[in-house]
C-alpha cells in the first residue's frame, strides 16, 4: 500500500520510466502510473513541461521526477536510465512512448521524408533504453516493457501520417514481439498498446472539428474519440500482475474503429454528412 493511502495499489513500490511523458498520451500514462502507486520518471526534451507535471504530481504525494534527456542518442538513453535509477533506486517498468511530431508537409511524400528521426526515436531508442534498463528489469523480478505503438502500425492513414510514422510503428510492433521472445527467460514481459483516434488534453482536440466529430460518432462503435486515460489505463494493466502471463502482445485500443469494413464505414460516414 502507498504510505499516503489505505487503498490497494497495483503498482505500489515499483519504479517506472516514461519517455515523451511531458504531454499528451505520455502525460496521461505518467498520471495513471503514479495513481497506481508507481514512482515515475518523466523523460522528455521539454524540460519545463516535464518539471511542471512532476511538480503537480509530487504535490499530490506521489514520487515523481522529471528527467531531461534526448533519447534520439544512445548516450541520452543511458543517461535517462541512470538518472532514474539514481533518483528512484531501481527500475521495474519502461514505457517507450516518445515519437516525433507528425509534420503535415510530409504527408503523401515518398522522397525526402523524415525517416531518420522516426527510426532514432521510435525504434533505436526503444532498443537502447531496453538495453540500458535490462539489468534493473531483470533484477526486479517483475520487469515490464510497454511500447506505445499506433493503429497505423497495421493499417494506412491516408492524410494523417507520413510513411516513416507508419513504418516505424509497424516495426515497433514486431520489435515488441522480438524483445518478448528474447527477454522472457529473464522474467521480463514486453507488450505494446496501439491507440486509435485520441483527443489530446493539451492543444486543439481532434473532435473540435465538426466533420471529425460527425465521422467518429458514426464510424467508431463506441461513438467517441479515445482519451489519454483510456490508453494509460491499458498501460497500467500491462504493467500490473493482472497481465502476468501476457507477453509479445499488441493491444489495440480504438473504441472498435478497426472492426469496420472500410467501404461500409465510409458509406455510413458519407450518409451522415448529408443529413
Amino acid at each position: 500500500m502507498n504510505k499516503n493511502s489505505s487503498t490497494w495499489l497495483p503498482l505500489d513500490g515499483r519504479v517506472s520510466l516514461v519517455t515523451g511523458g511531458a504531454h499528451g498520451i505520455g502525460a496521461g500514462i505518467c498520471e495513471e502510473l503514479a495513481s497506481a502507486g508507481a514512482a515515475v520518471a518523466i523523460v522528455d526534451k521539454q524540460l519545463d513541461k516535464a518539471s511542471d507535471l512532476a511538480g503537480r504530481l509530487a504535490a499530490a504525494g506521489q514520487r515523481v521526477i522529471s528527467v531531461h534527456a534526448d533519447i534520439a542518442t544512445e548516450e541520452g538513453c543511458r543517461s535517462a536510465v541512470a538518472q532514474t535509477v539514481g533518483a528512484l533506486g531501481g527500475l521495474d517498468i519502461l514505457v517507450n512512448n516518445a515519437a516525433p511530431a507528425r509534420k503535415r508537409e510530409m504527408l503523401g511524400k515518398i522522397a525526402g521524408a523524415d525517416w531518420a528521426i522516426h527510426e532514432q526515436v521510435v525504434l533505436q531508442a526503444t532498443v537502447n533504453l531496453t538495453d540500458a534498463a535490462l539489468p534493473y528489469l531483470a533484477a526486479s523480478g517483475k520487469g515490464v516493457v510497454v511500447n506505445v505503438s499506433s493503429a497505423v502500425g497495421a493499417s494506412v492513414a491516408i492524410e494523417q501520417c507520413s510513411w516513416p510514422y507508419h513504418v516505424s510503428k509497424a516495426g515497433l510492433n514486431h520489435l515488441t514481439r522480438w524483445l518478448a521472445a528474447h527477454l522472457g527467460q529473464q522474467g521480463i514481459r514486453v507488450n505494446a498498446v496501439a491507440p486509435g483516434l485520441v483527443n489530446r488534453e493539451d492543444g486543439p482536440q481532434l473532435t473540435d472539428n465538426p466533420m471529425h466529430l460527425a465521422v467518429i460518432k458514426n464510424v467508431v462503435p463506441l461513438g467517441r474519440a479515445g482519451r489519454a486515460a483510456d490508453i494509460a489505463k491499458t498501460v497500467v494493466f500491462l504493467c500490473s500482475d493482472q497481465s502476468a502471463y501476457m507477453t509479445g502482445q499488441v493491444l489495440v485500443v480504438d473504441g472498435g474503429l478497426g472492426l469496420a469494413e472500410v467501404f461500409g464505414a465510409s458509406l455510413r460516414a458519407y450518409q451522415a454528412s448529408q443529413l
